[in-house]
């Protein structure tokens, strides 16, 4: 019998409850020990486990983060590539905007006044595309960016300029005379909507204009505020470079080991000893040339082909630098393992020596697998939507015809590049003709307006056939395989009196 249960043993007759109260206690921690992680021992000696929120965290941590991450970006070519490479597949040329109503004429205004706006210079110096890039990079990065709104000489939500995170006050924290709170940098009203947002004139660390002074409130309908949620209750974005970054560093670190282990490696040299009975005889190394200075500081760096002169003696000693290897391997594991959580691998190195088809597509599906949900959940939501109600808003005030406020808004996603595109494009047809994806879904994956794109299709085509052309790449005509499409007959020109018996 445990010593614990012979103890309750003895109190139940005089305390019953209290006994129980021990038992379920004795039951519910060898519950909680059935969990590893949950133990306090050896292995997990040294594990911190704090019960913080994402905002604590986040305030121990941001600033530090980011900074981290923009010099690792700066100076480490895999955490280069790896940025680029995401912001690339994220945004590509551009995540474009397709606008529908019922009414055509509504909607093709409202799809001319958002291109016309999108493709100007939204903020003095890029296009609303440039934009959805500097913003998918300053997330990337940085952890999060902050679109503001201005007015212009034509109404409200003109311009926009971009921010990165580091002008969100961070050191604003505590609570509001209505009831609210702010939470570094972002304030919140008594219902926990953010309300208003400190922000600086300046950027901190601009010392031109001797960066920041004080942070001041901008009221949150004329910000967009975009960063990647991780936990409910998240007021501001970390760097996606968090989790890798001391990897990134590491791995810089050991190649500038490994590639002076290899200069070190090269250096095969020779060591002169001289006798003490032979000075200035034997070997023709000894020799020096008239007026020649004896160096006979010591040597502490090596360089390929050198020769020491020692004393006293005259042997010969060669240096030659044994070999090693495993540095290689170990950096490709390690770089596998970032790659995991930012680009595919052979995107982020250029190595495609391991690689084959089949591993290259599973990479890419996986990859593709976070965009869609980078795009769906970061980019759309809360920078390009926010964006088209701004801006249908401006044309519903301007025009007075409030039918622009409830237009129904689609988007073509950049073009997602085929590992194989003749095996891809088959997957893709079969897909369209067995009903599990319809034309438009495909075209907007491919960054392609549907209406736009089926009336330039029937454009060329009524060309063609003005033309009289037959053409082997023209589906109404012919097979793949260039066989004459029976079901649907030969489409002839106006005027074939001979095609149209044949149709």
């Amino acid at each position: 019998m445990a010593l614990g249960d012979f103890i309750d043993g003895l109190i139940e007759p005089w305390a019953p409850r209290w006994a129980t109260q021990r038992q379920a206690a004795r039951i519910g921690f060898a519950a909680v020990r059935q969990y590893d992680a949950a133990g306090r021992g050896r292995r997990t000696k040294g594990w911190r486990r704090p019960s913080s929120s994402a905002d604590t965290e986040n305030a121990n941590g941001i600033v530090m983060l980011r900074n981290s991450a923009h010099d690792l970006v700066r100076n480490n070519k895999y955490a280069a590539a790896g940025v680029r490479q995401i912001v690339a597949n994220m945004i590509g040329d551009g995540i474009a905007v397709q606008l529908t109503h019922d009414d055509p004429v509504v909607q093709r205004t409202a799809q001319d006044e958002w291109k016309r706006w999108a493709e100007s210079k939204v903020d003095g110096n890029g296009d609303f595309y440039e934009h959805q890039k500097l913003t998918a990079r300053g997330i990337v990065v940085g952890g999060e960016t902050l679109t503001a709104w201005h007015a212009d000489a034509d109404g409200p939500d003109g311009r926009i300029e971009g921010l990165e995170g580091d002008y969100l006050d961070h050191s604003r924290t505590g609570t509001t005379t209505a009831g609210g709170r702010i939470v570094q940098g972002v304030q919140y009203d008594k219902d926990r909507m953010p309300s208003a947002y400190w922000l600086f004139t300046d950027h901190p660390g601009d010392l031109s204009f001797g960066g920041a002074a004080m942070s001041a409130p901008i009221a949150a309908q004329h910000v967009d505020h975009v960063f990647e949620r991780l936990r409910f209750g998240q007021t501001r974005g970390v760097s996606w470079l968090s989790a890798v970054a001391m990897t990134l560093r590491d791995i810089g670190d050991i190649e500038d080991a490994v590639r002076m282990q290899q200069k070190v490696q090269a250096c095969l040299g020779l060591v002169l000893t001289r006798d003490a009975d032979d000075l200035g005889a034997g070997s023709p190394l000894a020799a020096q040339r008239d007026g020649e200075q004896r160096d006979e500081r010591g040597i502490e760096t090596l360089a390929p082909g050198m020769i020491v002169r020692a004393r006293p003696g005259e042997t010969v000693t060669t240096i030659e630098p044994s070999q090693s290897g495993g540095a290689v391997e170990f950096i490709r594991q390690q770089m596998a393992a970032v790659s995991a959580n930012m680009a595919p691998y052979h995107l982020m190195t250029g190595d495609v020596s391991q690689a084959n088809y089949s591993s290259l597509r599973a990479a890419m599906l996986g990859h593709w697998a976070l965009l869609d949900d980078w795009q769906q959940n970061v980019i759309i939501p809360h920078a390009v939507r926010p964006a088209v109600d701004r801006r249908m808003a401006r044309l519903a005030l301007r025009t007075g015809d409030k039918r622009y406020l409830s237009m129904k808004v689609g988007y073509a996603l950049p073009v997602r590049r085929f590992v194989d595109p003749i095996k891809d494009l088959m997957g893709e047809l079969i897909e369209i003709r067995a009903g599990l994806k319809t034309l438009s879904r495909s075209l907007a994956e491919r960054g392609i307006n549907t209406e736009d794109q089926l009336r330039e299709i029937k454009r060329l085509n009524d060309i063609i056939d003005d033309l009289g052309l037959a053409l082997d790449s023209d589906p109404r005509r012919l097979t793949d395989s260039g066989v004459l499409q029976i079901a649907a007959g030969y489409l002839a020109p106006k005027g074939d009196a001979q095609g149209s018996k044949s149709a």
